[in-house]
């Protein structure tokens, strides 16, 4: 009972000091309590997994989260055990058993574990209901959340059994570390906690060259097919890749860089200047003490960066693709005479016919020879795994003309487009390319002989487009020729298939209008629709993205806390240097430039070599798990941009709170 009152005391008059920890864990167990009250929410799981691969998903992320609670939980516990080290020394001095100091750590870790457990109940219920709200809104599930409880028991239960679970590993890891450590190494083990990492002039620069290794064996996928992850392949070079530069990142932050700053003490003039007096050795003194920290810091923040911006990049790019795969809001093959009728009877059933336009486009299949073919003119010759590629496509371009290209963009509301394109001659053409070829060329200028009426003429193609009008279920190897040249080619024999493209706001996202098309139509391979696929797309992908996105939270906790602990260890450990450099005549607003600029070097090396990182992932990520159908437009990164972004103003925010308690803690006002 004593020692339960001490440790209240301890916490109480330490508290500005134990908030942040407090707060950080909370918010790791908030997002704990939330994911488990998601993958037990059997209401929410029958809706959005169907086949079980949701639940699979659960666990598997499940054990990483419970890898990273304990983790986090013990680093912050052997932060404090580090900075209370003279303290307990002192307690042992006066008498104080290993057990009764044992007993004293136990209680505080218990107060903070049920302080925090309280606080992260509460907020997990309030994010798990949230997330069901979202989730319920974005996918349009019909769910009645008065069935869905806001504190789910047995979650409850798990993450009370889990958090405990964990306090008692880290009273065992207390106990292990009292009865090993004598009293002397007790009171001195807060300066000698990580041992000193020298650093060798050999190693700095192999850190150096295995960084630049692992960046430029990433830009070698723009190589194509003739590249190392084509011709040794994907995962062996990606392994090479991310091996070389974890391991150059280690000794260019242990090498290097303090290396670096060493010899910048030879520029006098740039060096002796009374705030680098200061900074620079105690740089190096940090590199070199704690390295290890700040590798893992490193490591931490670009798998931080770079699954926050893979994430947004893979939810953002299928659904900006879909403006290619399904153009038009309702696109289907006309089949029999009768289907166009009753279609336009069922959609009038929905939405005036003034605010709908249908467009019915009649394409003609013409053969071709030249010395080389583009692609697409045998693209989907051969069966595939797609309701649409079952059925074989025969060789050839397929014809529209000029009036019917820009009307169906018009109808689509990409009007942008139609102002930049002018009138095609008649011996000129557009070819639509499936995706950009990988070699970056493309068929502009190229000639081809078309086949019209039995009669071979030649055609130059004027440009190469992107900007399909209709969707490629229905036609692959669009070629676009004058209004002239497109009525030769309808007068002769050439084979035709129409097909009817219906745009409007007013049936835009109506899923019940696309389940009686589909009905109509006999489930037919050949119908489309823009919004019905980017519904399956956000239904498909929604929950992976969500359960990743639990871990990103995580990662970004952990980064900004345990960055926040280190400055403050650091800073708090330099109490005495302060001190002196303010009794020789440094202002406190000097002194204020000297934390921000020690604190703003360890904050800046994970975020810059992990935004680094980031890109060079990502842009692996992109060209070589991505199909290529938007072409390589910087307007593509704008989700990887903004995921960037948002991570930077979280560091930012920490570098905030870090600088204000380390000068509150350091400076006297």
């Amino acid at each position: 009972m004593y020692t339960l009152s001490i440790a209240f005391k301890n916490l109480r008059k330490n508290f500005s000091f134990y908030a942040l920890y407090i707060l950080s864990v909370s918010l790791v167990i908030t997002v704990y309590f939330a994911f488990t009250s998601f993958s037990m929410n059997n209401v929410m799981l029958e809706k959005i997994s169907g086949d079980g691969r949701v639940e699979s998903m659960c666990r598997v992320i499940s054990v990483f989260l419970i890898a990273f609670v304990i983790f986090y939980m013990s680093y912050s516990n052997r932060f404090f055990l580090r900075r209370r080290t003279k303290e307990l020394g002192i307690y042992a001095l006066l008498g104080y058993r290993k057990g009764s100091i044992l007993s004293l750590l136990i209680s505080e870790n218990v107060i903070i574990g049920i302080g925090s457990l309280i606080i992260g109940l509460v907020l997990g219920a309030i994010m798990h209901k949230g997330i069901v709200y979202g989730t319920t809104i974005l996918l349009d599930l019909s769910i009645d959340n008065s069935q869905i409880s806001f504190f789910n028991l047995s979650a409850i239960a798990n993450t009370i059994v889990f958090i405990f679970g964990v306090i008692f590993v880290m009273a065992l890891s207390n106990a292990r570390f009292l009865f090993k450590t004598s009293l002397m190494d007790l009171v001195r083990f807060e300066k000698s906690a990580e041992r000193k990492m020298k650093f060798r002039k050999i190693s700095a620069i192999l850190g150096f060259i295995l960084i630049i290794v692992g960046y430029v064996l990433a830009l070698d996928i723009f190589r194509g097919a003739d590249s190392l992850w084509f011709s040794v392949g994907f995962y062996p070079t990606g392994l090479m890749t991310a091996m070389s530069i974890v391991i150059g990142t280690v000794l260019f932050i242990a090498s290097f860089l303090p290396f670096a700053v060493e010899k910048s003490k030879q520029r006098k003039k740039t060096f002796y200047t009374e705030i680098r007096i200061v900074t620079a050795p105690n740089f190096i003194y940090r590199i070199r003490s704690n390295a290890k920290t700040l590798i893992m810091l490193t490591l931490l923040s670009a798998a931080t960066l770079t699954v926050s911006s893979v994430m947004a990049l893979s939810l953002f790019y299928p659904i900006a693709a879909v403006a290619r795969i399904a153009p038009s809001e309702l696109e289907f093959r006309i089949e029999n005479e009768r289907q166009a009728d009753d279609v336009k009877l069922l959609i009038n059933q929905y939405a005036p016919e003034d605010l709908v336009t249908f467009i019915q486009t009649d394409i003609f299949k013409v053969s071709a020879s030249a010395e080389r073919l583009p692609i697409e003119y045998s693209f989907g010759t051969s069966k595939g795994d797609a309701d649409n590629e079952k059925i074989l496509r025969e060789e050839g371009f397929e014809c529209i003309s000029y009036s019917q290209y820009t009307a169906l963009l018009q109808a689509q509301d990409r009007n942008d487009i139609v102002q930049k394109l002018s009138e095609l001659q008649d011996d000129e053409c557009i070819l639509v390319k499936y995706q950009p070829n990988s070699d970056g060329s493309d068929e502009t200028g190229c000639i081809y002989s078309l086949n019209i009426n039995n009669n071979s003429i030649p055609f130059t193609v004027r440009e190469t487009t992107l900007n399909n009008p209709i969707s490629f279920a229905n036609s692959i190897g669009t070629i676009i020729v004058s209004d002239n040249v497109y009525e030769r080619i309808k007068a002769g024999t050439a084979t035709k298939v129409s097909i009817l493209s219906i745009n409007g706001e007013a049936i835009e996202d109506n899923e019940n209008l696309f389940e009686e098309m589909k009905s109509l139509l006999g489930n037919s391979p050949y119908l489309l629709g823009h919004s019905h696929r980017v519904n399956e797309i956000m239904a498909a992908n929604s929950s992976t993205f969500l359960l990743i996105a639990f871990l990103v939270v995580l990662f970004f906790i952990a980064t900004g806390s345990i960055l926040y602990f280190n400055n403050i260890s650091a800073v708090s450990d330099s109490k005495a240097d302060y001190e002196i450099l303010s009794k020789m005549g440094y202002t406190n607003r000097k002194l204020k430039r000297i934390i921000k600029k020690q604190i703003l070097t360890f904050f800046s090396i994970p975020f810059l070599f992990g935004l680094a990182d980031c890109i060079f992932a990502t842009i692996v990520y992109k060209t070589g798990l991505m199909q290529n159908l938007l072409g390589n437009t910087i307007t593509l990164y704008f989700p990887t941009m903004i995921a960037v972004a948002l991570t930077a103003s979280i560091y930012f925010i920490y570098y905030f709170i870090t600088v204000h308690t380390c000068c509150k803690t350091v400076i006297k006002h």
